[in-house]
């Protein structure tokens, strides 16, 4: 009885061990080269066009890139603006003068194709970034890693930014109401910027300089969540910075599990 009960007891281990090894495997990130793309859109509530084409216009560069990173930066005036945020996007991506004002990587977003457009003329990426997440209370952990593929020489950059989807934006939310659109009874504000890896910095932190092919880098981020913000995801973004340049912070890729 005891040589039975120690075999069982020896199964269970092996058992238990084959199950970890399985999870951590499942949980193992995996950067590749497959370009993702980006998409930013200035846009503000009082904002009219903001509402009636400008809302579309992101909401299709998503459908594109479904993958990649795409932003709503909300205005001043508007409940959801971010001041130092919409300041250091717009720094390098400037609006032009008016809202809403779009970029696709490092131009000016011009069309509904554009996000299409670039993914398919960057197929492939001199890097690129995996991440996975895990919220408990208002505790958001990002772990990222970021692999480099013959990459340019220069200084990298790596921002995890937490967006936020589903934000009632109908003619009964009060300030959050959006101005302009086609369903003004049921409108949800999505992609909405709430929060950075580095507080005052858009793109976030220097990660490698004149990184070797295949380099990889692992990194960990905590947030604090608003407990007011609820269909909460992070996304991270892979920058190479060319100063003087405009835009000085050059789009690499991206990620959005």
């Amino acid at each position: 009885m005891k040589k039975l009960t120690l075999i069982l007891l020896a199964f269970v281990l092996v058992a238990s061990a084959c199950k970890k090894e399985e999870e951590e495997e499942e949980n193992k990130l995996d950067p590749t080269s497959q370009m993702r793309g980006f998409a930013i859109n200035y846009t503000a509530t009082w904002c009219g066009p903001c509402g009636n084409w400008g809302a579309p216009r992101i909401h299709q560069y998503a459908h594109d890139a479904p993958h990649g990173a795409v932003i709503t930066a909300h205005a001043s005036g508007d409940p959801m603006h971010v001041a130092h945020l919409y300041s250091s996007f717009s720094s390098a991506r400037e609006t032009g003068g008016g809202i809403p004002s779009f970029w696709v990587a490092d131009s000016k977003g011009t069309s509904d194709g554009d996000m299409k457009s670039y993914i398919a003329a960057h197929g492939t990426a001199k890097a690129g970034v995996d991440m996975s997440f895990e919220k408990e209370g208002n505790k958001m952990t990002v772990k990222t890693m970021t692999k480099f593929f013959s990459p340019t020489p220069g200084e990298y950059y790596l921002s995890v930014l937490i967006l936020e989807n589903g934000i009632d934006g109908s003619t009964s939310a009060g300030a959050y109401k959006q101005s302009g659109v086609a369903n003004p009874d049921t409108y949800k504000h999505d992609y909405v910027l709430r929060a950075s890896s580095i507080d005052l910095s858009a793109h976030g932190e220097m990660i490698a300089s004149s990184p070797s092919d295949g380099k990889t880098i692992e990194k960990t981020y905590t947030f604090t969540i608003d407990p007011s913000w609820k269909k909460v995801y992070p996304v991270a973004i892979i920058w190479r910075k060319e100063a003087g340049s405009k835009p000085e912070y050059k789009f690499v890729n991206s990620y959005k599990i």
